[in-house]
């Protein structure tokens, strides 16, 4: 059998397996093999402690104990994150902390340190909803309070005190029972899924009550005379006693309102001057003017907010900067930005945590109300150069109308061959002319003062009559039966009129032959003419959007049709089959399925 060199000195070639691991990717692993040992760590944490309080008065090996358990509660702990990165300010605190404990280590070093544990521990408990998991820290605070009252602080008190006979042993037997009830608990693995979350004045409160338990033990002993177990009782007893009447006082029954109710009522009357702040700025967002001015209105009545004496604003938006002062100046600066939007609150005393957050809400709302503003004043300046692009679509389109006519009329006179075909050019030229004329004027009018969609109103025969004249030498029939007294929108009408008809006409360029037909009876008008259809493709935006078009703007249709929209009509293609395509233009009241 074949063996390779490395295998015959005795060495196998390396695996991916023995490979070298590169930090980058041992990160990972150490976290994910904290994540499955992390429910026993709490355990070991309190394991380790108890080695300590076994230890006793052994210094110099307790000091090793106490770098071991320091190690797993860092490993434990619920206040930094295990992706977190420590930059060198805390580490070094962190140091100096270690080595403090590790200097003064003794027995009243150790009482505190466990009292900072139990308040840790008993901000979980508060904090956990599952009953297995409270009971997993319950039972993790029982062993620190037993282990506390019994072994660690009576080792503190100073010599000549009475203690009971035999209370070390007892605690140092006794105690390590809740570690056994921790590892009963069935969700006990559970209970580590929410440990980085921890409820901190439940944990502070946990802290100072086992705080004024241990100092009224002392006191109680160095006053009265007591032994250390009278002494403990007594002064549970009393502090029994006290929260079960701070507790009733808090909330007391029989319809009074007890010192829950007056301190919610205090914590909202300190919001009560924000409150008021932001009613006044959704006022003052109601109100007309540039957006640079409603941030001015609105810095100013900072002024008014406690603790506030003055302030600098700058807005970055509306193409420009702005800025601008309110108040006057203060011994303290504080900076809040916004996108758009640069605050500056000046006070005479520096704020909390709290209230510099309560701030930073403030200005931040403020900015999202600028940026509101600045929107509604571009969508003004859209809506104003739609309005433009709107009048100069309609001009453009009569423009491109007249120009079409006036083609059609140059050709007539350049064609005419003969005293006949003369006479002939001559008599359209004279019917056209002043027709063409007019509707010059009215486009100028148009320019001058702006008019509705529908224009002057007209009768419906002399209309009728107008378009039989207009269009009666380019081959369109036009066909109706009016009442007399029925009035028309005419301007509106003879400009869908004349879009419909030019675009049939320059279709029969391509389709020689087809007839063109304008039909009106009653209020509907119809265009229609013999050719092909039109694509289902061009024929479903036709209406609705301008189309691609080869002999003008492609946005003649789309025009006619707003323009029929804003004035009460609608415009639509009625049929669409070879041989009969045809539009319509009737009031919007009317069905859209009426017939033809």
């Amino acid at each position: 059998m074949f063996r390779s060199p490395a295998a015959r000195r005795g060495r196998m070639p390396p695996t991916a397996q023995d490979a070298p691991v590169s930090p980058r990717e041992a990160t990972p692993r150490l976290l994910d093999w904290l994540t499955r040992i992390r429910p026993w760590l709490l355990l070991s944490v309190l394991a380790s402690l108890h080695g300590l309080l076994w230890i006793g008065d052994d210094v110099t090996l307790a000091r090793v104990a106490l770098l071991s358990h320091i190690g797993l509660l860092l490993m434990w702990q619920p206040l930094v994150g295990a992706q977190s990165r420590l930059n060198a300010r805390a580490l070094v605190l962190l140091g100096a902390v270690v080595l403090a404990l590790m200097i003064f280590y003794g027995p009243a070093v150790l009482s505190l340190w466990m009292l900072l544990l139990a308040g840790l521990v008993g901000g979980k408990v508060f904090f956990s909803t599952s009953r297995g998991p409270r009971i997993y820290y319950l039972g993790a605070l029982a062993y620190l309070i037993t282990a506390l009252f019994t072994v660690a602080l009576p080792r503190a008190l100073p010599p000549g005190l009475s203690l009971p006979a035999g209370i070390d042993t007892l605690g140092l037997w006794l105690s390590p029972l809740a570690l056994t009830v921790m590892l009963g608990v069935p969700g006990h693995e559970r209970a580590d899924r929410d440990r980085e979350v921890l409820d901190f004045v439940s944990g502070l409160f946990v802290l100072l009550l086992l705080a004024v338990l241990a100092l009224g033990t002392l006191a109680a002993m160095l006053i009265a005379g007591v032994d250390y177990l009278r002494a403990l009782l007594g002064t549970l007893t009393v502090l029994a006693a006290m929260l079960m009447l701070l507790s009733w006082a808090w909330n007391p029954r029989g319809g009074f309102g007890g010192l829950g109710v007056a301190f919610t009522r205090y914590v909202l009357s300190l919001a009560l001057p924000y409150e008021r702040w932001l009613e006044s700025l959704a006022a003052l967002a109601e109100e007309d003017g540039r957006p640079e001015d409603f941030v001015a209105r609105a810095a100013n009545r900072l002024s008014a907010l406690p603790l506030v004496a003055g302030g600098e604003w700058r807005t970055r938006g509306g193409g420009r900067a702005h800025e601008g002062q309110f108040g006057r100046r203060g011994a303290q600066r504080y900076d809040f930005e916004h996108p758009l939007l640069e605050l500056a609150i000046f006070t005479q005393r520096p704020l909390s945590g709290g209230l510099v957050w309560h701030f930073n809400l403030l200005v931040q709302l403020l900015g999202q109300f600028y940026q509101a503003r600045l929107r509604a004043e571009e969508l003004r300046r859209l809506s104003y150069l739609s309005a433009i692009h709107d009048t100069g679509a309609r001009l453009t389109h009569d423009v491109k109308n007249l120009l079409q006519s006036l083609n059609t009329l140059c050709y007539a006179a350049r064609e005419a061959d003969g005293p006949d075909a003369v006479a002939r050019a001559n008599a359209l030229l004279a019917r056209q002319l002043p027709v063409i004329t007019a509707r010059l004027e009215a486009t100028l009018e148009k320019l001058r003062r702006p008019q509705p969609a529908d224009g002057e109103w007209m009768p419906a025969p002399e209309w009728l009559q107008s378009m039989s004249a207009r269009f009666a030498g380019d081959g369109v029939a036009v066909e109706g039966a009016t009442e007399p007294d029925l009035w028309l929108p005419g301007a509106l009408y003879t400009t869908v009129a004349e879009n419909l008809i030019a675009n049939a006409l320059h279709k029969r360029q391509a389709e020689p032959g087809i007839s063109v037909v304008l039909r009106l009876g009653g209020e509907r008008l119809s265009v229609e003419d013999s050719g092909s259809a039109i694509a289902p493709a061009l024929a479903d935006s036709l209406l609705r959007e301008p189309v691609s078009s080869a002999a003008g703007l492609g946005v003649g249709l789309y025009q006619a049709a707003k323009l029929a929209q804003a004035a009460g009509f609608v415009l639509r293609l009625d049929h669409n089959h070879e041989g009969c395509v045809r539009f319509a233009l009737e009031p919007a009241l009317r069905p859209l399925n009426a017939p033809g």
